[in-house]
């Protein structure tokens, strides 16, 4: 799978993870004096939503720009408000904030920010994004999934492309180096859904490596019959803070009400 994300920035999957993301650090929040977030496959930090790639392939269209459109659910308040104040407050979406700029942009004073892009352009976009923000941040070249077993931090988001057929195993293997350093740090991980077949085997993989307990919200935007699609989306969640489980089956739900197609399914359980 090739996951350009200039092309699918502002989809139904973007707003599952972000949507998901913000609420997880809302969640976070009581339980740290200060956070240190480290963002693996950071990208490009903002997107533009006019550009040639989006009109390529509409998926702004059906993503947060069909969202905006209708009636909001209170859920998508968040990440709503954070994509306004990114547009200077107009109701034409045309940029779109990436998980740095949404990390960033809630964080404090006190917190870290680190962010992994070995893409040398993406990265100079990630800089000159981060550098439009009041909050100090660190921008890496560096391959995110080894530094997430060489610092600690409280909280981790493993986002990749895909692309690799290594992408699930070098995850879980990254969420379990990463427990191993900070047994309180909370992993963050989202995949793309397409069968359940290889969702399953991710999460027995991932639960085997670090023996956890993990939290899984799945949005299927469709029925999972075609698994050369990308029929939904999935946000894993190792050691799952206190009081997320409402807010995140409240936005896979909101999120196949409004957006999904016939058959879609919403589901949250854990493991």
């Amino acid at each position: 799978m090739n996951y350009r994300h200039s092309f699918h920035a502002g989809n139904f999957a973007d707003l599952h993870k972000h949507a998901v993301l913000l609420a997880l650090l809302e969640a976070l929040r009581p339980h740290r004096q200060a956070l240190t977030v480290i963002d693996t496959h950071a990208g490009a930090g903002i997107y533009n939503l006019v550009s040639e790639d989006q009109a390529r392939s509409q998926e702004a269209e059906r993503g947060i720009k069909a969202l905006m459109a209708g009636d909001l659910p209170g859920v998508f308040e968040p990440l709503i408000e954070a994509v306004r104040g990114l547009n200077g407050g107009a109701e034409t979406v045309e940029l779109y904030p990436g998980s740095p700029w949404l990390i960033v942009t809630a964080m404090d004073d006190d917190d870290v920010y680190i962010g992994c892009e070995i893409q040398p352009q993406v990265r100079e976009q990630l800089a000159q994004a981060m550098a439009m923000t009041p909050t100090p941040t660190d921008v890496r070249d560096t391959d995110g999934y080894r530094v997430v077993g060489e610092e600690s931090a409280d909280l981790i988001l493993i986002d990749p492309p895909y692309e690799r057929r290594d992408d699930y195993e070098r995850a879980a293997q990254a969420a379990a180096a990463a427990q191993s350093l900070s047994p309180e740090g909370v992993v963050a991980i989202w995949t793309p859904l397409k069968d359940l077949e290889t969702l399953d085997g991710f999460l027995r993989d991932l639960r085997k490596r670090t023996g956890a307990e993990v939290l899984v919200s799945e949005a299927r935007m469709r029925p999972l019959t075609d698994p050369m699609k990308m029929n939904g989306s999935a946000m894993v969640i190792v050691r799952p803070p206190p009081g997320l489980d409402g807010a995140v089956a409240a936005v896979a739900e909101a999120l196949v009400e409004v957006l999904g197609e016939a058959g879609a399914q919403a589901r949250t359980w854990r493991m």
